[in-house]
């Protein structure tokens, strides 16, 4: 007859192995982008368990990729006798995450709202800060990305602790942007299909001019005969140079400036009779 110790000791560890592999399922895979948080999150998980070292490791080992792997090798290959879990913590924090100078560079220069809410703009420059500036410090630069509409609400507010501001802040950009989706649905065109909207009105007016314009100087240039009229402008001009130079006392017609004294022909007032008749009373 089998001992009564016998089956509680096999119901112990099958649960044990039950827990496991509960736990490992709510344990996401390691997040290189933000180490320290997957290994907060990891220990919240654990927790309860009360596992030892040698688990935590083996846990950790399997939530790594190759990559991963590949720059934790040596503990990998040789892990330490002691104080495993807390060697191979310490090394992924040292490959995967970022220096405090970066950390900085990129609160002070690099973050931008986009299409995040403000609280989770100012929860991510929480995260980069790690409480090197105080709330009055961080306020400003969080400040400093939300939009100039939100900005001026938020000065203008009594509130000073810096998560409401933020709760504010959420409710500010989302009544903005909801008004800014209505008026562009309402400058589109109230009755879609039917009404254009102010873009497509002015492209017609502007197609509408260029062919009044091409019209009126087809007009211009062609008669009724459809034959080119002739070029009134240059043919005024022309007139008033005539006319300029036969008010010269000088002045010759084409026949006696072209052929002199051969000339057939004369055209007045030509000055060519004047000229020869004063030329012979000084002969």
């Amino acid at each position: 007859m089998n001992p009564p110790s016998t089956m509680p000791v096999r119901g112990e560890a099958s649960e044990s192995a039950l827990a496991q592999i509960t736990v490992s399922s709510r344990i996401p895979d390691f997040w290189k982008e933000s180490p320290r948080l997957w290994f907060a999150q990891f220990e919240a998980v654990v927790a309860n368990q009360k596992l030892g070292d040698e688990s935590r490791y083996n846990l950790t080992v399997a939530k790594l990729s190759r990559e991963h792997v590949e720059q934790v090798s040596d503990i990998v290959l040789s892990p330490p006798d002691t104080k495993k879990y807390e060697a191979l913590k310490n090394r992924l924090l040292i490959v995967y995450e970022e220096s405090e100078v970066r950390q900085v560079q990129k609160l002070l220069k690099e973050l931008e709202l986009g299409d995040q809410k403000p609280s989770q703009l100012l929860r991510r420059m929480r995260d980069l800060a790690r409480n090197k500036f105080g709330d009055e410090t961080l306020s400003v630069l969080w400040m400093g990305h939300l939009p100039a509409a939100v900005q001026a609400v938020l000065t203008v507010s009594e509130v000073k602790d810096l998560e409401r501001l933020a709760t504010m802040a959420d409710k500010v950009v989302e009544t903005t942007r909801f008004a800014e989706i209505h008026e562009l649905s309402s400058t589109k065109s109230s009755t879609p299909g039917t009404r254009p909207n102010l873009e497509d009105q002015i492209a017609q007016l502007t197609q509408r001019l260029s062919r009044l314009e091409s019209s009126r100087s087809r007009g211009r240039s062609f008669g009724r005969d459809g034959h080119r009229k002739p070029n009134r402008s240059a043919s005024q001009s022309r007139e008033r140079a005539g006319q300029v130079k036969r008010r010269n006392p000088e002045w010759l017609c084409f026949y006696h400036f072209r052929y002199k004294e051969k000339a057939s022909k004369c055209i007045q007032p030509c000055a060519w009779q004047k000229q020869q008749d004063t030329g012979k009373e000084k002969n």
